[in-house]
């Protein structure tokens, strides 16, 4: 099994776990199970549903909202802030939303098309003189929409959104797209590429004379101004870490292979801010939904941006991969800006995205045929536990209320526990480590890593994260913790002798300095 963050969301829907809501709305259908025919949902059922899910999966907490354009239809909150259980989840607990503030990013800079500082189809190097791709014809061609769709045929290194972003200044996020693999022609692949988002998302600032040097305080105070301000977002901000800067905030968790759920320490986004950086509760996110619902105009009536220019950013540019074991009703998939759009057999279609980083999964999506929207917030790690939260409550809705996707569900529920248990399955496999066996390869690694010994455990640390490994056998290992619980890892030595650490997945790196 292996995990990357840059990769969850492209993972889940290639292994079949998309999903749409759908039928809340003005426009629904006959209801099955949610609600009788003429009357409104049966909330009562939907957060018995939810909870016995929430529980089977064993989550710390969670929060959901339903929404249209003219309010908030239904709130759930269940569970903790931190796995002391003491301190409830409310709708005004802060959460880190990660990539779901990609979609954020897109309204900004559709706010700079309504001005006119660039426009969706303008060649990006005519918006700012020192745009580099890896070839002259793809820095003369890349437009602004392209850097926001996914579809450039660039490949970043997987280890930068997994471990590392926290650690490029936002010049040298800039400087690093030059020097990326050019894997196919623009509009053939889905490739998810959070460098090329950022360089997408800060285009505007860069155009309007913002130096490198300044570009990501330049981002959170322009998402203040002109995103989270106007939409009614008053708690979001652009955060790695909550401490300090909100007092309502949850911890992040995640399932370790013995089946304990850990605290996790928050991973930074640094420069990344405009993939994965934002920081907002229940109550604001359920208020920029209903803005995507308006068109535009937020939820105190202030147009935030134009109609038009927010419906580009619906707009499908890539074909993503579909499932039809548990999607089976929809008929195309395609990402947008900041946005995946499913079209189903019905004629619905869903706009949305997830998002995950160390410690917390989350959702959000809308149909816009139907005028209805959804949020789903939990903290913890979203392989084994952590995604299937929100899958749960948009299959649960989608098949009671159309009788779309039925059975789904279930599926949902099935997979979570197929994970969880495989997740399991490893613990069993594995051994403590003896010191005198590893003492060779402790110390410094490329990339920032270390390994050391510890309270009798062998543990590697990149940034803020400590991730304990376990032995499986001869030079095998496994990360018994951490976002990657249950990822190999190998510790060898190159041809030349120099220690070497392979993480499955992700990179291999050759150690720099040796411990005593």
């Amino acid at each position: 099994m292996t995990l990357r963050r840059r990769a969850v969301l492209q993972g889940m829907t290639t292994a079949g776990l998309t999903a749409g809501l759908s039928g809340l709305g003005s426009g629904a259908a006959s209801a099955k199970g949610v609600s009788a025919a003429g009357s409104g949902p049966d909330w009562a059922a939907f957060d018995k549903a939810v909870r016995a899910e929430f529980s089977r999966q064993k989550l710390v907490g969670g929060a959901v909202a339903i929404v249209n354009s003219d309010g908030v239809l239904h709130r759930l909150t269940m569970g903790a802030r931190d796995g002391g259980r003491a301190a409830r989840i409310t709708p005004d607990t802060h959460f880190l939303v990660a990539s779901t503030t990609k979609s954020m990013s897109s309204l900004l800079v559709s706010t700079y098309v309504d001005d006119r500082t660039l426009e969706w189809d303008q060649p990006a190097i005519d918006a700012w003189s020192g745009f580099r791709a890896p070839t002259p014809e793809l820095t003369r061609t890349l437009r602004v929409r392209d850097l926001m769709g996914m579809g450039t045929g660039l490949a970043e290194a997987p280890a930068l959104s997994t471990f590392h972003q926290g650690v490029p200044t936002a010049a040298e996020l800039l400087a690093s797209l030059v020097n990326m693999q050019v894997v196919s022609a623009p509009g053939k692949v889905w490739i998810y590429n959070n460098t090329v988002y950022s360089v997408g998302a800060y285009l505007p600032l860069l155009a309007t004379g913002v130096k490198s040097a300044d570009l990501t305080a330049a981002y959170s105070t322009a998402m203040q101004e002109r995103v989270f301000g106007p939409a009614g977002m008053a708690s979001t901000v652009i955060a790695d870490d909550p401490r300090g800067r909100v007092s309502n905030f949850s911890r992040g968790h995640g399932l370790d292979v013995f089946g304990r759920t850990d605290t996790l320490p928050y991973g930074a986004v640094g420069s990344y801010a405009p993939v994965g950086g934002g920081l907002s509760t229940l109550n604001d996110m359920a208020n920029y939904v209903r803005l995507e619902l308006r068109r535009g105009k937020s939820v105190t009536g202030k147009r935030v941006v134009s109609a038009g220019n927010l419906a580009q950013c619906w707009v499908p540019g890539v074909a993503v991969p579909l499932d039809p074991n548990i999607d089976p009703d929809a008929v195309s998939s395609g990402y947008a800006m900041g946005w995946i759009r499913e079209r189903y057999k019905n004629g619905s279609s869903l706009v949305w995205h997830n998002g995950a980083i160390d410690g917390f999964t989350g959702f959000i999506g809308f149909l816009p045929e139907h005028d209805i929207g959804m949020v789903v917030l939990n903290n913890m790690n979203p392989f084994p536990n952590g995604l299937f939260l929100y899958l749960y409550v948009q299959m649960y809705v989608l098949s009671k209320q159309f009788g779309i996707d039925e059975g789904s569900p279930a599926k949902v529920s099935a997979a979570a526990a197929r994970g969880r248990e495989g997740l399991l399955a490893i613990g069993p496999t594995l051994h403590p480590v003896d010191k005198r066996h590893v003492a060779p390869f402790l110390g410094y690694y490329e990339g920032g890593y270390q390994v050391f010994f510890e309270s009798a455990r062998l543990l590697v640390q990149v940034q803020s994260r400590v991730i304990e490994l376990r032995l499986q056998s001869g030079e095998n290992y496994v990360m018994v913790d951490g976002l990657l619980a249950g990822v190999p890892v190998a510790l060898t030595r190159d041809p030349d002798g120099v220690p070497a650490m392979d993480i499955t997945g992700v990179e291999r790196v050759r150690r720099t300095v040796g411990l005593a």
